[in-house]
């Protein structure tokens, strides 16, 4: 070894000083740390999940996407799902308009067997959904929250409201008009009737509404 010459730092080294630099508010210090001690083992799930919020919050969505994704999937290729799970989960409260996101999680559930709390992600998601151009994700998202669970009222109602609201106004119609024999209760046929007055609207589907609400029926 030449006199002078300094031993580069060891991989836990540079995941030591990025989690010193995290701490103290430094990200881009982190990031670089981070970043380097990746290019030493590149599926590190831990460190990919540490850099990808620190990505995400210094306004680089794709490379922290990649960065999450990248963790999920290294968890699951030891057999670590739920640890998976739970980094599609965080990836979801910073990019909620991320669909795919959101289907992983679900996805990963039903894996487990849960279809309850699959039913939930999904619906979850769908809460983030409500802009005119987000429709076709809202869309997916309750097509496929009925696909899990068919019993689901109010999820039907909410499709057929999107639905007509996409110009699918066929689809809309065609799923509305069994929906009358489902109806359970003063709350479920007021709901119908307003989603109807609302899909096609005029004067036969306004009374309906008012007299469901009036009369509960």
């Amino acid at each position: 070894m030449l006199f002078g010459s300094k031993t580069p730092p060891s991989r836990s080294e540079l995941i030591t000083e990025a989690d010193l630099a995290r701490s103290k508010g430094r990200l881009n210090k982190a990031i670089s740390g981070y970043r380097k001690a990746l290019e030493l083992e590149p599926k590190d799930a831990v460190v990919l999940g540490k850099l990808a919020p620190l990505l995400a919050r210094t306004r680089q969505p794709q490379a922290a996407l990649e960065s999450f994704r990248a963790a999920a999937q290294a968890h699951l290729d030891k057999g670590f799902a739920d640890k998976a799970q739970a980094v599609y989960a965080q990836a979801t409260e910073m990019f909620p308009l991320e669909l795919e996101l959101w289907r992983q999680v679900a996805q990963l559930h039903m894996q487990k067997g849960h279809r309850a709390e699959a039913v939930k992600t999904l619906l979850r998601g769908r809460l983030h959904f409500h802009r005119s151009s987000d429709r076709p994700g809202a869309i997916t998202l309750l097509r496929e929250t009925l696909a899990l669970d068919a019993s689901l009222f109010e999820v039907k109602l909410d499709l057929v409201l999107q639905l007509a609201r996409q110009q699918e106004r066929e689809e809309a119609l065609a799923m509305l008009e069994p929906l009358a024999a489902e109806a359970r209760g003063t709350r479920q046929v007021r709901k119908l009737r307003w989603t109807q007055a609302r899909v096609t609207p005029g004067v036969g589907t306004f009374l309906a509404w008012l007299r469901a609400w009036v009369l509960g029926r």
